[in-house]
């Protein structure tokens, strides 16, 4: 704020003003915007992204409507500087919809999965070999490897374990579906993750 006292009469002077001198505005350079290195997929690509990864077609009733219900709450640019929590959310729940299609679907699961049994109960069949059967397809399917700008194979593998060592512990006994329900989550840990929603 400015503060200004203006005197009619002062001593032997009347109505003296002087007027401060106003600097001129610097020059402003002319700055080109500068795109991101990195992107994110918008709506349309995340959905055929996880489409081609599962194999699952986006026709597919459950995940047809999970995407139409959640269309708007998925990115609609690629700028990545303006992504939102709600957006992962979204970006999760249809990652869930296109996993648990994949699961459910006995050969698509047998094509991805090959060799695992979904018929064992969850504290068996994640022992180590079966958690290779799980996490070997997922990081060669839906992440790649030696690839300079993905995450490392072993960091990936070790959250892997350590989510599926979590899920499959019961208290009790565990419930009859719970071995595809961890596979589900693995899938859905991979899809809905930064390393297929990036370009």
């Amino acid at each position: 704020d400015e503060f200004f006292l203006s005197f009619e009469r002062l001593g032997g002077y009347q109505n003296v003003v002087v007027e401060g001198s106003v600097p001129s505005s610097p020059s402003l350079p002319d700055l080109q915007p500068t795109p991101p290195d990195i992107g994110i997929k918008n709506f349309d690509a995340i959905n055929v992204s996880m489409s081609r990864l599962t194999g699952v077609p986006v026709s597919e009733t459950s995940v047809r409507d999970t995407f139409n219900t959640i269309r708007q709450q998925l990115p609609a640019s690629a700028n990545i500087e303006g992504f939102l929590a709600s957006q992962q959310m979204a970006i999760t729940q249809l990652a869930i919809g296109y996993c648990d299609a994949l699961v459910e679907d006995v050969n698509l699961r047998t094509d991805l999965f090959p060799g695992f049994d979904f018929g064992q109960p969850a504290e068996t069949a994640f022992d180590s070999a079966g958690r290779n059967l799980i996490v070997d397809p997922l990081i060669d399917t839906m992440v790649g490897r030696n690839l300079g700008s993905q995450p490392q194979a072993t960091d990936l593998r070790s959250e892997l374990d350590d989510l599926m060592g979590t899920l499959a512990t019961c208290t009790g006994s565990c419930p009859a579906d719970r071995t595809e329900t961890v596979v589900k989550a693995s899938c859905a840990a991979v899809l809905g993750s930064a390393t297929t929603l990036i370009h």
